[in-house]
Order: structure tokens, then sequence, then C-alpha cells
């Protein structure tokens, strides 16, 4: 799992009233921005986050903006009423989940397999996203296959 997926502050090790006001240490809206900057190159860029679906980075686009909004002007949790605390820690939760959801679908799995009437071996790599989709493909052509092969037979079969 990337830092960047668990970016900027540790909101929310226990979800407790007003303990959590005073144990919770924001960063300042720069550091926040900057870390911001970041995420957003590394989806732009499509390495990192190569498989992230074009709906769920606008999600956090989104949510990185709400976020920029309500840091604006504070400089500790304390400043924080309980419920702007609360969406401010929902949003990150989202943005986490989504990128740590993109960033394992992007990551690369390489296989080394014997070709079919040889000894030699073949090195294939695939994204684990491309490979969860070539196997259900697999999946849907082996069973179109053998629904296809598969006819009744009614009365004396041919002769």
């Amino acid at each position: 799992m990337s830092s960047r997926a668990l970016f900027l502050f540790a909101i929310m090790l226990g979800l407790s009233g007003t303990a959590l006001a005073d144990t919770t240490k924001l960063s300042t809206l720069e550091q926040f921005e900057k870390e911001k900057a970041t995420i957003l190159q590394d989806i732009k860029g499509g390495m990192i986050y190569s498989e992230i679906k074009h709906s769920d980075a606008k999600m956090v686009r989104d949510a990185l903006d709400r976020m920029s909004t309500t840091l604006a002007g504070v400089h500790n949790a304390a400043q924080l009423d309980q419920e702007r605390l609360v969406t401010l820690y929902n949003e990150q939760t989202l943005v986490n989940t989504i990128l740590t959801m993109a960033e394992n679908d992007s990551r690369t799995v390489c296989r080394r397999r014997s070709r079919l009437g040889t000894n030699f071996k073949t090195t294939t790599c695939e994204t684990v996203a491309e490979r969860r989709v070539r196997q259900e493909a697999d999946r849907l052509a082996i069973s179109n296959i053998l629904k296809s092969d598969i006819k009744p037979v009614i009365g004396p079969g041919p002769r």
C-alpha cells in the first residue's frame, strides 16, 4: 500500500468525541495542497494508478477539493468542530479507498510459463485488473463453447 494512499494526516485511529480533536494534528493547508498536487499528478501520469476509472478519478479530485475547502485557514484539529472533522475524515477515507484499490489493480504481476509443445519458458506480465478481465473473458468463452456443443438429442440420432 502506497504512502500516498494513506496521505497527509492520520485522522481517526478511533473516532471518540472530543478526544479526537485533542490528539489529531493536521498538516497546514500548504502541505495538504502539495500532497494533493502529487496525487493528482500520479493519477494523470497513469503509472501508479493506471487502472483507475475515469469516474473514480473524478470522485478523488472532487473529494480533494472539498478537503481543501474544509482545511482553509486551519492549523490544527482544535480549530475544527466535530462536524467538519467527521466530514474531513469521510473525504479522506473515500480518497484512500479509491486510491488503494486503483493502486492494487495497477500492480504488475509477471509469470513464467512453458510454451505449448516446448520446454522454453516465456515471461508474461499484466496488471491485476488486466488479469482479472482476461480470466473472466476466458471463463465466458469456455462457458459459451460448452453451451454451444451440448445439444439435446430428440428422437433417434443421425444415421
